[in-house]
């Protein structure tokens, strides 16, 4: 699993707070958790090393702050590598990342995104209050979707 999001940038902290959360349990020994912050393209070449991948991140969805949605990716092969290398390292969002890795020909077969509706993305520490409700619903999401991942490759 991989916390996308910058912790000063309040509900933009989603996914290192889910990741804080999940450090915090007991986990199966091949699973890993990790806050990427905003990487960008620089973590594309660690994705090699899994079958699959949940990424925790704050994205635009309908409803009210800390509505969560779990979203199976599918991305298409499109764009050179060269093309998109050329894209700052830092302006490269999650999908940005999902398409170089999948140009490298990198990307784990399954990819699930569980976002969050932030309330507010501002500078300052700490997630509001429906965000981190949502962190901690979105810590049993996680479980569960590991669950139906472990049965699905055995």
């Amino acid at each position: 699993m991989a916390g996308v999001g910058n912790s000063l940038m309040g509900d933009d902290g989603f996914g290192p707070r889910v990741v804080e959360l999940l450090s915090q349990r007991t986990l199966p020994p091949d699973v890993e958790v990790r806050d990427i912050g905003t990487a960008g393209l620089t973590i594309a070449t660690d994705l090699a090393d899994y079958d699959a991948v949940i990424f925790l991140d704050s994205i635009d969805l309908e409803g009210a702050p800390g509505t969560l949605k779990r979203m199976r990716v599918e991305i298409e092969d499109e764009g050179e590598v060269e093309t998109l290398a050329r894209l700052t390292l830092h302006e490269v969002g999650l999908e940005g990342l999902l398409r170089f890795a999948k140009a490298l020909g990198i990307l784990p077969s399954i990819v699930y995104i569980i976002g969050c509706k932030p309330k507010s993305v501002e500078p300052g520490i700490g997630l509001s209050h429906e965000v981190e409700e949502a962190a901690h619903k979105a810590v049993e999401m996680v479980l569960e979707t590991i669950r139906e991942l472990r049965k699905s490759l055995d």
